[in-house]
């Protein structure tokens, strides 16, 4: 005789195998936490297996439940240099490190608090993994001068008579009067080299000013012909001349300095010189100066500030940027 199955007996086979189901989905579902080991160095990290796959367990998730951080973290940003050196003298350790940007544009100085310790200790002992977080750091960003800014920016760069006049106007206060005799030994080599060593060859303030608004300048040309009867050869000469408006040569300075702060808030100045250039385009004086060697005025600033850290706060400081820090990821 044949057994029959009756519809009440599949249904509770139905919520047999549902649960069933559920359990197995549930175990799918549910993440666990393995322990992976780096076959090159035997490192173990704690990864979660879960329905989405394999994913790394960070550090920075235990970090709401800890009593105190693992380390600081996180950038100081400061505007003025005694407030820099007196937060680097408050978090100091014995392996920070400040490193400096001489930047001309964008020079810049940032402690690293938390920085690497040298990979021999005071033992001689070698450690070839000597790291830490560098994740605590100070940065100060110099505050170029706006005198710097204005004669750096238009170094080498041709104005109109109208154009120079007003940026002499706006800034002659910063061209000095001091004659050649008060300048350094370098600048005075600079001027003898140019020729530049007399009183008219030098401009002073008032006399800048002066040819910016009243410069006239004429310009003459002669040509002239030579021909060598002996051998039939001729020789052509063309002469142009820049006269004044009496007809006698241009009387053009050929230096001037100025006396500029190169940071703000800095109560030290520095002297720059300036040779004094122009030319004649379509019948009109066009005007501009090239500073010398600023770059080498700069240096010593920023050295000289770079000096000032160093003996405030006793740490080494490199020229340069530091490595950076991949922050981790955030879920």
């Amino acid at each position: 005789m044949t057994e029959t199955t009756t519809p009440d007996t599949v249904a509770d086979r139905t919520g047999e195998l549902m649960q069933t189901a559920f359990n197995v989905a549930e175990k799918k579902i549910r993440p666990d936490v393995i322990q992976v080991t780096d076959p090159r160095d035997g490192t173990t990290a704690p990864f979660i297996v879960s329905g989405k796959g394999v994913e790394p367990l960070y550090g920075m998730h235990f970090d709401d439940y800890r009593e105190n951080p693992l380390f600081r973290a996180g950038t100081a940003v400061l505007t003025q240099l005694p407030s820099f050196i007196a937060l680097v003298n408050r978090f100091k350790l014995g392996n920070s490190a400040i490193f400096a940007v001489d930047d001309l544009t964008k020079p810049s100085l940032t402690a690293i608090f938390d920085y690497h310790p040298a990979n021999i200790d005071e033992q001689g002992v070698i450690d070839p993994f000597p790291v830490r977080s560098m994740r605590h750091k100070a940065t100060y960003a110099y505050p170029l001068s706006k005198e710097w800014q204005a004669w750096f920016g238009r170094d080498a760069k041709p104005m109109s008579m109208g154009d120079f006049a007003a940026f002499l106007e706006t800034h002659i206060v910063d061209v000095s009067d001091d004659p050649v005799s008060a300048w350094s030994e370098q600048a005075q080599a600079f001027a003898k080299a140019n020729r530049a060593t007399s009183e008219s060859a030098i401009a002073s303030p008032t006399r800048l000013v002066d040819m910016s608004l009243k410069f006239r300048i004429y310009e003459t040309a002669e040509s002239c012909e030579a021909v060598n009867l002996t051998t039939g050869e001729t020789q052509f000469a063309f002469v142009s001349e820049h006269k004044q408006a009496d007809g006698k040569p241009v009387d053009f300075p050929k230096l001037f300095s100025i006396v500029i702060p190169i940071f703000a808030r800095q109560a030290v100045f520095y002297r720059i010189i300036a040779r004094l250039r122009y030319r004649l385009q379509s019948g009109k004086p066009v005007f501009w100066f090239e500073l010398w060697r600023p770059d080498l005025t700069f240096e010593q600033a920023f050295n000289e500030t770079i000096q000032q850290v160093a003996d405030e706060t006793g740490l080494p400081i490199y020229i340069g940027k530091a490595e950076e820090i991949a922050p981790e990821p955030v879920f």
